[in-house]
């Protein structure tokens, strides 16, 4: 394996001090998560006092506003008795150590506690080491999903095991230890496991429809213990079938049975329509969810992309606000660890794109800002991940982010896609596969009035109830008083 140390030489003694602090400061990380590891496999089986543990090394952990916050919630999340003290006891007697061990103390460390160190390339340019990096090794698949964000890339090309292995080597040099791994069908791409190995000390996730689910796959999983398969799902039989075909809720039943009888911590994956928001927000799918076993769960709003983008199939956005409400309904009641990847950008400040803290590299190398802007400048196949990570089209993205004074209204597609429509063409960006274009042509006046609508929703709840993200990122732009005079990205924030 690498060194941790990044492999430029410093330029100045100032440099070679902050590589010093950088290496101290991954250190103790690499302590913290040994600690919560070790801690999190007692509580796997011992009794609730030993939810305190949990709660005292975030504390001591805690260094700044945001990781205090952090560790605030964590003490009252897992308060004896409280529904997420029952939800952490029930994940945690019911996986194997290993994955105890290897995948949730490294998710939560490097998620929670990841510190952005900022390098500098030669000429200059500078770029942060993201928290997590996307990657798409293949878009084969065995299914034709309704509105599949990812339909329309090539099914011809795998990203070179070489390649995949080099990106993971060269963002771990960077502090990035945490991947997710989509496509297409990630069990489809037969080196995912061998090349997962290899780099044990990181954490993966994958996205999978579950259709591919086996003994042996789950057992892999559990022996593996630093990777957790994501399953897709849309609801119940109806909304499920409706976009993944005949059969497709029971095999996501069955996959989910297999990989809880082989002790593997798993997620739900589910993407929100205008069809199945209700459903998904239910207290009969989340029990539903929590009775098969899954460990935590991701919501996506569904975005007009990919194969045949369709309008129809976004939610209003008053059923947007309806998801906001009612996923926080559930952290409170059900106490299942659930992300809202629009929802949540106050606690993110904002949208996570353009290597600020995250980037999706597709089957073709393409280096893409995010997972469903699909469009890009560099590929990785002909350059290092550092320069793909400086380029002027990510550090536009970085500079311009978070694109409003409102952070929920993160994304710079849906809630401020003049931002995108500024950002491609002003930086040569190409369409990552065929039609990928029409987001920021055919509809550009569709998300002009869907994103009116959002705000006219989102921005007075913002002004009522979110001013605590205002203080928790210590930026006067959004602090209430503040918000008339700062120009919102609406009127030209991302020149």
């Amino acid at each position: 394996m690498a060194t941790d140390v990044p492999d430029a030489a410093p330029r100045k003694k100032s440099e070679l001090l902050e590589r010093g602090k950088t290496l101290i400061d991954r250190t103790k990380l690499r302590m913290f998560e040994y600690a919560l590891g070790e801690a999190l496999n007692v509580l796997g089986h011992s009794s609730e006092q030993n939810l305190t543990r949990i709660a005292q090394l975030f504390r001591a952990q805690a260094k700044d506003e945001t990781s205090k916050m952090v560790a605030d919630w964590v003490g009252g999340y897992l308060r004896p008795g409280g529904p997420g003290a029952e939800n952490i006891k029930r994940v945690l007697t019911s996986i194997d150590a290993n994955v105890r061990r290897n995948y949730l103390a490294r998710f939560i460390t490097n998620i929670a506690f990841h510190d952005p160190a900022i390098y500098q390339l030669p000429d200059g340019r500078e770029f942060p080491s993201p928290a997590c990096i996307v990657i798409s090794p293949t878009m084969r698949c065995n299914l034709r999903c309704l509105g599949c964000y990812a339909g329309n890339y090539t099914q011809a090309d795998d990203l070179p095991v070489e390649v995949f292995e080099r990106v993971i080597q060269e963002a771990r040099e960077l502090g990035t230890k945490f991947f997710i791994i989509t496509g297409g069908e990630p069990l489809v791409y037969h080196p995912l496991f061998d090349s997962i190995k290899k780099f044990d000390d990181c954490a993966f996730q994958f996205y999978t429809s579950g259709h591919l689910m086996n003994e042996r796959i789950a057992r892999r999983i559990v022996e593996l213990g630093n990777v957790v398969p994501a399953i897709s799902i849309e609801g119940f039989k109806e909304e499920t079938e409706f976009r993944r075909g005949e059969g497709g809720f029971d095999r996501v039943m069955r996959a989910m049975d297999i990989l809880r009888e082989a002790r593997a911590l798993f997620a739900f994956s589910v993407t929100v329509t205008r069809h199945n928001t209700d459903v998904v927000i239910s207290d009969e799918f989340i029990d539903l969810m929590i009775q098969k076993g899954v460990g935590y769960g991701w919501y996506f709003t569904y975005v007009p992309i990919g194969r045949e983008p369709d309008l129809s199939l976004m939610p209003t956005p008053e059923q947007r606000n309806k998801l906001r409400e009612g996923i926080n309904r559930i952290r409170k009641t059900k106490g299942l660890l659930i992300g809202d990847f629009w929802n949540d950008g106050a606690l993110s400040e904002g949208c996570l794109s353009g290597g600020r803290r995250y980037l999706h590299i597709n089957n073709k190398g393409d280096v893409e800002p995010c997972v469903f802007v699909h469009f890009s400048v560099d590929n990785i196949k002909e350059k290092p991940l550092k320069e793909a990570l400086a380029s002027d089209f990510f550090r536009a993205f970085r500079k311009a982010a978070p694109f409003g004074t409102n952070l929920l209204r993160p994304c710079p597609i849906i809630d401020h896609p003049q931002v995108l429509r500024k950002l491609v063409p002003k930086f040569g960006a190409k369409p990552t596969h065929e039609g990928a274009d029409s987001i920021i042509t055919d509809l550009a006046g569709a998300m002009d009035n869907y994103s009116a609508g959002v705000k006219s929703i989102y921005d007075s709840i913002w002004d009522k109830d979110y001013q605590w993200a205002a203080r928790l990122h210590n930026n006067p732009r959004y602090a209430k008083a503040t918000d008339a005079r700062i120009p919102d990205s609406d009127n030209g924030a991302a020149k």
